[in-house]
């Protein structure tokens, strides 16, 4: 059976505290932010990718925007949490301004990253106080300075988040190691679930940095030193997803993204190395069921 997937709009600041019951989402799903989530009750499920996380109170998970994720409260239970989500411009100018790699658990990932982080005690307690904090800024109004104090105790609560993660999680390999098997892997090795799932994410990376180029199956394979087969059934196997098709979906967020900016129609699909316009428009509105222009439309209209 395949799994429905779909984009879901978000406005750029999101936030969430309260609990429901029986709730589970019908499918994936991916949006344009950066995604918090800490946990207040046991059983809930969280899936990201092929991963499934068993949830326990005091989970705090990072799923960045281009990460197809479900969750699912446990059956006749509350299902607790906070839900945080902001879009990655968000940091970017703040990563500049303080010299600090906000951004580094939602990008600068290593092969081994584990979404989760358990947090007990005064951990819980802290994080908590710092998503109340959040809450209460973005109830204090729209002024500059209520918006002032929004971004800095986001910021505040992502150092924090940081400072916890590097501190608990531990490096299960030396870099010499990850060397050494690289240099040792082949494509009888790579059907081992580690390895293969490190060179995926690799390739997501790569897919990721290389958007605006015009990707295709046989290029990638080159790239990585895999074969079409190989390539093609350990992507699906991980993401869910064909490669093609994680590719179109990489573009058409880098094409909402640029459509947002008053970047034309015509220009993002030269960007985006489209082999035409009316290309470009059928793969946007087989994806998103309107029009590239419709969809720019829609968002000038929501900012005025």
């Amino acid at each position: 059976m395949k799994e429905r997937v779909f984009f879901e709009e978000f406005e750029s600041l999101y936030y969430f505290h309260g609990s429901t019951q029986n709730w589970s989402m019908q499918g994936f799903h991916f949006h344009n932010q950066y995604e918090i989530i800490l946990f207040l009750s046991d059983g809930a499920l969280l899936e990201i990718g092929d991963r499934v996380y068993h949830v326990m109170k005091g989970d705090l998970f990072f799923v960045n925007n281009r990460e197809y994720h479900r969750t699912s409260g446990a059956e006749g239970q509350e299902y607790n949490r906070y839900v945080l989500m902001f879009e990655p411009e968000l940091l970017e100018p703040m990563t500049k301004a303080f010299g600090y790699d906000f951004t580094m658990f939602f990008e600068n990932r290593g092969d081994d990253f584990v979404h989760k982080l358990y947090l007990e005690g005064e951990n819980l307690k802290r994080v908590e106080r710092l998503l109340a904090r959040i809450e209460t800024n973005i109830g204090s109004g729209s002024s500059d300075e209520a918006s002032v104090k929004i971004r800095l105790s986001i910021l505040e609560l992502i150092t924090a988040i940081n400072e916890m993660y590097k501190f608990f999680t531990k490096e299960k390999h030396t870099a010499a190691d990850q060397e050494e098997r690289k240099l040792k892997g082949d494509e009888e090795k790579f059907r081992d679930p580690i390895l293969y799932r490190e060179r995926v994410e690799q390739i997501k990376k790569y897919i990721a940095t290389h958007v605006e180029e015009k990707l295709d199956l046989d290029e990638i394979a080159g790239k990585f030193y895999m074969n079409r087969y190989y390539l093609s059934h350990y992507f699906k196997k991980e993401t869910g997803f064909a490669v093609l098709q994680y590719v179109t979906n990489q573009k058409i967020i880098a094409a909402k993204a640029l459509l947002k900016k008053g970047t034309s129609v015509t220009d993002v699909a030269l960007k985006l190395s489209y082999n035409s316009d009316s290309h470009f428009i059928s793969v946007f509105k087989k994806s998103t069921g309107i029009t590239p222009k419709k969809y720019a439309q829609n968002k000038k209209n929501n900012n005025v």
